[in-house]
């Protein structure tokens, strides 16, 4: 067989395992209710306020970062918890980081949180795995009296990067939040691109072998 065209068929074959790899890797689960996972508490009764603010795990001791679009606090008494400092909200972003700003410095496996709606209305909660993946999950039902839990999972080995909330009527709280397999980022696995990149570089390997073999061959 031609030594291009093998090489073309490699980095298509591998190219297309990529892309299958990575829709195997998209599955984010979001359900109702409050489904333990193997996870940890939130610290939050800090007394803190500011945008962002942090929580911290009860085991790993690792630094959860809150991000509204208004002052947020978490009140020093009572249960964890993330209010507004002034009043609701109702768009908030969780992820791992001690930094006020910039992108996240850790990944997680799964989330509980329980917002606790003014009255009856929609969220939308937005899942952004470590590989960039996006998964959006609307019109999902949010009770103004009584609690409203959901659990945040990624089943298929992938992790999480951030979960942000957003809803159509004011939020009083976000509570008893939990977060599990929260750990630093690991080294990030290249990209289909950069694995294009490596195919056709490969090919440039392949290109020099050819013409050294021609040279001998003279």
């Amino acid at each position: 067989m031609n030594f291009k065209k093998l090489i073309f068929r490699l980095s298509a074959a591998l190219l297309v395992g990529l892309a299958w790899a990575g829709s195997a890797r998209a599955d984010i689960v979001v359900v109702s209710g409050n489904v333990p996972q193997v996870d940890e508490n939130v610290l939050l009764n800090t007394g803190s306020t500011g945008n962002p603010i942090f929580g911290l795990t009860n085991m790993t001791q690792l630094s959860v970062r809150f991000t509204g679009q208004e002052t947020l606090t978490a009140p020093a008494n009572g249960q964890a918890r993330v209010t507004a400092a002034t009043g609701t909200f109702n768009n908030l972003t969780i992820d791992l980081s001690s930094a006020t700003s910039g992108a996240a410095t850790g990944t997680f496996t799964s989330l509980i949180l329980n917002p606790d709606a003014v009255a009856d209305g929609t969220l939308t909660i937005t899942v952004t795995e470590d590989n960039g993946m996006v998964n959006t999950f609307s019109l999902l039902a949010l009770s103004g009296s009584g609690q409203n839990f959901f659990t945040i999972t990624a089943v298929a080995g992938q992790r999480i990067r951030s979960v942000n909330i957003a809803s159509n009527v004011e939020l009083a709280d976000v509570a008893q939040v939990r977060i599990g397999g929260a750990q630093q980022q690991q080294q990030p696995i290249p990209e289909p691109m950069t694995m294009l990149l490596l195919g056709t570089g490969l090919a440039g390997v392949a290109a020099k072998v050819r013409r050294h073999r021609k040279g001998a061959a003279e």
